[in-house]
């Protein structure tokens, strides 16, 4: 880290690194977390809900992404305001919220025990496919593959080059979506039938809401991801950790420039990670507006279909460039989920229990074990479905993950000195972002308890 050190003169003496107010500085000393929430966003939602909602809507699909993201940016950023203002992660604190004891700690561990089952079910699935209609193998048979083999090198801990590679072939798919859309963009006959009048006639509405719920849920990622946010923040050791540790108190105003400026920074990096996300989700989106709309891929296609939207901006070439770089963001996310999760209930379930004897390390290999055995019997029971399974799963999210957004506000306002408080005009913001995901709510649970028989039809 840089910066001009700050010392307090007062009973206790410390050199405190302020953060590198400019970009050369930040980029090389401050910028990563983001980077590493946004690779987990770039998996179903991009690579799966962007072309068949572009392909559904047009592009509509660009502002149904927009308004998910302006609505849901406000939970993510409490978890930074905590993350720095705080000194850790939102997690730990949630056990002062009103109700039964440690009661969200304990929704925490379902979430990232339970739900993150059907999670990398959903996303494995989605990889599998691509797989499958290059090799030999059905689904199933691919996901086994894909996904024991992720569980084993997350067992091990050794798959830090793998992940590298990995996320090397992601970034070089998101700058191909971005030239292609900027090359091949949507005709203007697309354009205008599509920018502000979605074709909502007959069944088209029920399939509306279910892909505008599942994509409230899977994108950019579903509000748990603050958790794992968190943790990596606190691990670059910023902000009011960098106080703790020091044996300063950050409720102390000498302290309270420093930690303003390491929320702003901490607050950039994360902005510079949404937008990235985004661009990259309304790059796929367009493309396949100007490619594959009206015909939307479904399950059946999902692969192939998926290998053309880049083909009217690069040629034939680009259809396994975009595979190889889809199959990659895919397992990449893979691979996340299963670290990220398994670390997750390791971490929270001795929180829950209030029982730091527990052996973080142990729970954490039974829950990889757990995700990775329940989610490939899972697969195998339901075949190739990875679009009806990914809007399933998603409108799940959409309904149940709301709860850490009034979490994360909750903790900030608790626990954060008053400086750093939300102002009104953020307050403001988080009730209508609330207000949203509410609603966005409310369309899950209407996919999740009426229409997916219908959603079946519709893909298939």
């Amino acid at each position: 880290m840089s910066g001009e050190p700050a010392t307090d003169t007062g009973d206790v003496n410390a050199d405190l690194d302020y953060p590198s107010s400019d970009w050369k500085g930040f980029f090389a000393n401050h910028f990563g977390p983001s980077m590493l929430w946004a690779l987990i966003s770039i998996g179903g939602s991009h690579i799966v809900l962007g072309p068949e909602i572009g392909a559904t809507f047009g592009v509509f699909a660009v502002w149904i992404f927009a308004i998910i993201y302006i609505a849901k940016y406000g939970a993510w950023e409490l978890g930074i305001r905590y993350n720095y203002g705080v000194g850790g992660n939102p997690v730990e604190a949630y056990d002062q919220l009103p109700g039964p004891k440690n009661w969200m700690q304990w929704f925490t561990v379902v979430v990232f025990g339970v739900f993150y089952i059907a999670i990398t079910g959903a996303v494995g699935m989605s990889t599998a496919a691509i797989v499958a209609s290059l090799v030999p193998l059905s689904v199933p048979q691919a996901f086994v593959l894909l996904v024991g083999g992720a569980g084993v090198l997350v067992f091990i801990a050794r798959y830090s080059l793998l992940e590298k590679i990995l996320i090397g072939f992601t970034v070089a798919l998101g700058v191909l979506l971005v030239v292609g859309a900027i090359v091949g963009p949507p005709s203007a006959s697309v354009i205008g039938e599509t920018a502000f009048t979605p074709d909502l006639s007959g069944d088209r509405i029920v399939l509306f809401v279910a892909l505008f719920a599942a994509a409230a849920g899977f994108a950019p990622t579903g509000f748990s991801t603050s958790v794992l946010i968190g943790s990596w923040s606190m691990a670059k050791g910023e902000g009011a950790k960098q106080l703790k540790e020091q044996g300063l108190d950050p409720e102390d105003e000498r302290h309270h420039d420093y930690i303003q400026a390491w929320i702003d920074t901490g607050r950039r990096d994360f902005n510079i990670g949404y937008a990235f996300s985004f661009v990259l989700v309304a790059a796929m989106a367009l493309l396949a507006a100007n490619v594959l709309y009206p015909d939307a891929p479904g399950d059946a296609n999902f692969a192939i279909a998926l290998g053309q939207v880049l083909s009217e901006s690069f040629g034939e070439w680009s259809f396994w460039a975009i595979m190889i770089g889809a199959f990659a963001a895919l397992y990449s996310t893979v691979i996340t989920l299963l670290d990220g999760a398994s670390r997750a209930v390791g971490d929270v379930l001795p929180m829950a229990m209030e029982d730091e004897s527990m052996d973080s390390d142990l729970i954490r290999k039974v829950v990889l074990t757990i995700i990775v055995v329940v989610s490939s019997v899972t697969v195998l029971i339901l075949g190739n479905v990875p679009v009806s399974f990914i809007v399933y799963i998603a409108a799940v999210l959409a309904v149940t993950e709301i709860l850490f957004f009034p979490a994360n506000w909750y903790v900030v306002k608790k626990n954060l000195p008053e400086r750093f408080h939300p102002s009104t005009a953020w307050n403001v913001y988080y009730v209508f972002a609330l207000i949203a995901v509410l609603i966005f709510g409310a369309m899950g649970a209407a996919v999740r308890l009426g229409v997916v028989p219908q959603l079946v039809e519709l893909f298939t």
